[in-house]
């Protein structure tokens, strides 16, 4: 008979905080400190010891038993990642000793299972809770406005950020919320295209494309023509319009408000929760449009990333899972209230964020 037993070693410096909640809900962590040991005896030098990862825990919707499947399916042993079954296989050759680790799996689950609950007894579980029913209660609300409208999903590839004065226009593109193509124009912007990361444009790609001027009439009258416009990040290719415009003298007739952000609804439904120690406050990091397509529609991003075609497609494709993704839900057409985010481990960091919201 075999006293052999695995244990959970928990030399942790500091109890689980809200911020550290917030990283392991949509990524998972690593914590150091936690490991398990299989143990021949008390007092005799462990078989093997492994440390282990918290699983993302909102992909698990915060269940305990599911967290803790996933934690026993991945422990981490150097460069290897093994099951826990694998664990007791690796420990020991000897029957009884593997008999007897199998048999503490279970007293091990209940020291996971308090492990655990310090994550899903965090106030950011409802925090999280409440963003999403909120994001799919406007999902709701944009699935209802929309019917029978005109919606037009635009993206833009250009030689610089933004935020950049000297940036311009290279491939504008636009579909219906179908997909069906509407615009697909490559702009020469008169001179040699500067080599980046965001696009795989070249100057020879271009050198018998339309300048801006020439296209204009028509990119600007699909605009105005839609009733809502459809970006991931209106913000930026908005500003590219705007900036051209004025840079050009071109007309503008634009209304912002008729354009709505993908990126900003993907931020709601899906985001990752984050502290901001230095102003503190609680914030959403809005996801890449490759990560939030693969996410919520659960297959691999489509095409080329740095094509502006396959991004508007690939948004209005993501945008309509949403709207489904709002349909389906059952939250009421009625908005609910609003938490306020003020959660913290300091109250007078706590104090001091109302007070700035205010």
């Amino acid at each position: 008979m075999s006293n052999a037993q695995l244990i959970l070693i928990d030399k942790r410096n500091q109890p689980i905080k809200e911020y550290i909640v917030a990283v392991a809900a949509s990524d998972g962590l690593d914590i150091k400190g936690l490991q398990i040991i299989a143990s021949p005896a008390k007092g005799e030098k462990a078989l093997l010891t492994t440390t282990l990862k918290i699983p993302p825990l909102e992909a698990l919707q915060f269940n305990a038993n599911k967290i803790i499947d996933a934690i026993l399916e991945k422990l981490v042993l150097g460069e290897e990642i093994l099951t826990v079954e694998q664990v007791i296989e690796r420990a020991s050759e000897e029957e009884a000793v593997r008999k007897a680790l199998s048999k503490s799996v279970k007293k091990l689950r209940e020291k996971l299972a308090a492990l655990v609950a310090e994550f899903t007894s965090s106030e950011v579980v409802n925090l999280l809770a409440e963003r999403r029913n909120d994001a799919q209660f406007k999902l709701k609300e944009h699935d209802q406005a929309l019917k029978g409208k005109k919606v037009v999903c635009i993206d833009i590839e250009a030689t610089d950020i933004s935020t950049k004065e000297s940036a311009d226009i290279i491939q504008v593109s636009m579909c219906d919320l179908a997909g069906n193509e509407l615009y697909n124009q490559l702009i020469n912007p008169g001179y040699d295209i500067p080599e980046n990361e965001k696009h795989n444009i070249t100057t020879e790609m271009v050198q018998n494309a339309p300048f801006l001027a020439d296209a204009w009439p028509d990119i600007h009258r699909i605009l105005l023509e839609a009733d809502v416009v459809l970006a991931y990040s209106t913000e930026s290719d908005f500003a590219y319009l705007q900036k051209s415009a004025e840079k050009k003298l071109l007309t503008f007739e634009l209304d912002y408000n008729t354009w709505l952000d993908v990126a900003e609804l993907s931020k709601d439904l899906i985001g990752a929760l984050r502290w901001q120690s230095e102003k503190m406050y609680w914030f959403y990091k809005t996801p890449k449009l490759t990560d939030a397509y693969e996410v919520l529609l659960g297959k691999p991003f489509p095409g080329d990333a740095h094509d502006a075609l396959a991004d508007a497609q690939a948004t209005a494709e993501l945008f309509n899972g949403m709207l489904e993704k709002g349909r389906k839900s059952q939250v009421a057409l009625k908005k609910p209230e609003t938490v306020k985010e003020t959660i913290s481990n300091n109250p007078f960091a706590a104090a001091f964020a109302q007070a700035k919201r205010k």
